[in-house]
């Protein structure tokens, strides 16, 4: 049965993944539709063929999700077309309230994907530590040069950038920045560089398949330790988040600053209000999108 409301969440993945420093897996993650999603994927593996062999066409399409996971991808890719532009020229044009609508998103979804975890013990607490100084790290860690630019460079860039872009508070597109791919896979795009194109998508389809058996397994036997791992790395995106700060190194240093601070060297005024005002929409749309969700992260029988 085709469900609407899916398609929508796959916009909201599609115009934060086009954002450096936010995660398409965050907004899966407060939709209600994170495990569903790495549960769908896990499960393509060969043995779907023998059901359909053995079962016919119908039962493969079900026992794969399919229904849900195309209208997922379909609803990833009319984001990015339609709204990684305005999304773009957005953080071009008003970065501080923009960033503060993020940072807002993403402090108001920590407590929610805290709040139906039943074990909060110190294994919960390690994890959420853990999680947030892996964030941290990523957001302070300084640029690499990519090493050429050919199709086995691709190829690794898609599969390390893949498997950020599946969890909650790291970013795919950051992780080019932090590879220098970022600029290397968008001019691809430009230019139309079918061949390395290719390979950049073989490797994401190659790590996002293997990574999500691991994650997939761990989520079910060890549910709420990893959600606290995934709460973690949304809290230590934060810093990555910032909205008074300028960026420098093509995207990938910053100099984080006071409102105060940034009104100086800009000029163009602190904006606070303004940034307040979207952080709070921010955390309404949250709540408003947790409460309509059809299933918070509790842990499910395996």
């Amino acid at each position: 049965m085709i469900r609407p409301g899916i398609f929508f969440r796959g916009m909201a993945m599609g115009a934060a993944d086009v954002v450096p420093g936010v995660s398409g897996g965050t907004l899966a993650l407060i939709t209600g539709i994170y495990e569903e999603l790495i549960d769908t994927l896990g499960g393509l593996t060969p043995r779907l063929l023998k059901v359909w062999r053995q079962q016919g066409f119908m039962a493969f399409w079900a026992q794969a999700n399919l229904t849900f996971l195309i209208t997922l991808l379909a609803g990833i890719v009319t984001s990015i077309a339609l709204l990684a532009r305005l999304i773009t020229w957005l953080l071009d044009t008003h970065p501080v309230p923009v960033w503060a609508f993020f940072s807002g998103l993403i402090l108001a979804s920590i407590f929610l994907v805290l709040k139906p975890l039943q074990q909060r013990g110190g294994a919960q607490v390690m994890a959420f530590l853990a999680g947030t100084a892996v964030a941290v790290a990523i957001g302070l860690a300084p640029a690499l040069s990519a090493v050429g630019s050919g199709a086995t460079v691709f190829f690794f860039s898609g599969m390390l950038a893949i498997c950020a872009m599946i969890l909650p508070g790291i970013s795919g597109s950051f992780i080019l920045l932090l590879l220098g791919m970022y600029q290397p896979v968008l001019e691809a795009v430009k230019q139309g560089e079918i061949p390395l194109l290719l390979a950049f998508m073989a490797g994401c389809a190659i790590g996002l398949l293997s990574f999500v058996h691991v994650l997939k397994w761990t989520l079910h036997r060890y549910h709420d330790t990893v959600m606290a791992l995934l709460a973690g790395f949304m809290a230590g995106s934060l810093l990555k988040l910032w909205p008074w700060r300028i960026v420098e190194g093509e995207g990938v240093a910053d100099r984080w600053l006071t409102p105060a601070q940034y009104a100086t060297l800009t000029g163009e005024g602190s904006q606070l209000g303004l940034a307040l005002l979207a952080a709070l929409l921010a955390s309404v749309l949250v709540w408003l999108l947790y409460r309509l969700a059809p299933v918070h992260n509790v842990a499910q029988g395996s």
